[in-house]
């Protein structure tokens, strides 16, 4: 059985349209527990209505307390040996499921897929349906990949985990990127990984969400969680990619100083330009382009930060 964990908060308009694509999968061994987080729209209702017409489909009502905080109560509930999470305005292919349990073996800990932006009901390009797996066994190399691949390999949503894996293990709750901060605790428990580039997710663009909004104080939330990651890495001996997650640091400091200038948030603005010019007594950061420019900018005079704002503004980039 796969357990699909879907969280809903306010999400009534596109609810019907992400259980119909789970419903209507080609693999029906499923357990669909959709998650109303505290909705104020009527998608708690819609949730038990939609459980009325298929017995896989098991509705928890809950306050509300965030995403993780939803899919921790999923988790909580979920009786198949693999675990998949969708979110309520996001929806799967119709063979998604089989594909991926063509994988499913006791000793892979997840399968690693890929998403397709989607706007309403339209997929951006079709989505990519023949593709090689490759077996992952080196830690090393996942770590790697976590970065060759970007944000799709971070997200929770384009993985079929192996419940195991979950075994005393939660979401946190209140952070932004929580994806983030669970792979820190996830990869060094890997043992072996399917990774493929079927394109099986269907991620809605939406104006509204999470992903889409400008900088808030939570987006902050990131750095402790990429400081822990080049821990992680530090005691794992993995040299060249502790090196690789504070080059990371650094553009997203400079990226995130520039949302915070434009935004009107002076405090973090202040702490990101710290951050940057604490990063920048880090001895030959292998930056490229406008971020090295930063870097050794920022080396000289701590005005570095305002420069590059007033740079990117005058481009138009800011």
């Amino acid at each position: 059985m796969v357990s699909i964990i879907v969280p809903v908060y306010n999400i009534k308009e596109y609810l019907p349209r992400c259980v119909e694509s789970l419903l209507g999968q080609s693999y029906d061994d499923l357990q669909i527990l959709l998650v109303d987080d505290g909705s104020t729209d009527g998608s708690g209702a819609l949730c038990d209505e939609l459980a009325q017409g298929d017995g896989r489909i098991q509705v928890i009502h809950k306050e509300n307390g965030g995403l993780s905080d939803a899919r921790n109560a999923g988790l909580n509930h979920v009786r198949g040996d693999w675990i998949l999470f969708v979110d309520g305005d996001d929806y799967l292919v119709s063979h998604a499921v089989e594909r991926l349990m063509e994988f499913a073996r006791e000793d892979v800990d997840f399968v690693q897929f890929f998403y397709r932006e989607t706007e309403d009901c339209h997929w951006l390009g079709e989505p990519r349906q023949s593709a090689d797996a490759k077996e992952e066994t080196d830690n090393a190399q996942m770590w790697q990949r976590l970065y060759q691949l970007g944000g799709v390999a971070a997200s929770s949503c384009t993985k079929l985990w192996n419940r195991r894996l979950f075994e005393g293990l939660r979401f946190q709750k209140g952070i932004l990127h929580e994806d983030e901060e669970l792979i820190n605790r996830v990869l060094p428990k890997c043992r072996k990984v399917i990774y493929t580039d079927l394109e099986l997710y269907g991620y809605f663009m939406r104006s509204g969400s999470i992903v889409h909004s400008g900088f808030r104080k939570k987006s902050m939330d990131v750095f402790p969680i990429m400081e822990a990651r080049a821990a992680v890495l530090e005691e794992l001996g993995y040299a060249n990619l502790v090196e690789e997650t504070r080059c990371r640091v650094f553009c997203t400091a400079a990226w995130q100083y520039c949302l915070a200038r434009k935004g009107g948030f002076r405090e973090e603005a202040a702490r990101l330009k710290n951050k940057l010019l604490e990063l920048a007594k880090i001895s030959n950061l292998p930056l490229a382009g406008q971020y090295k420019l930063l870097y050794r900018a920022a080396k000289i005079t701590s005005a570095a930060p305002e420069g590059y704002y007033f740079i990117r503004r005058i481009c138009g980039k800011s």
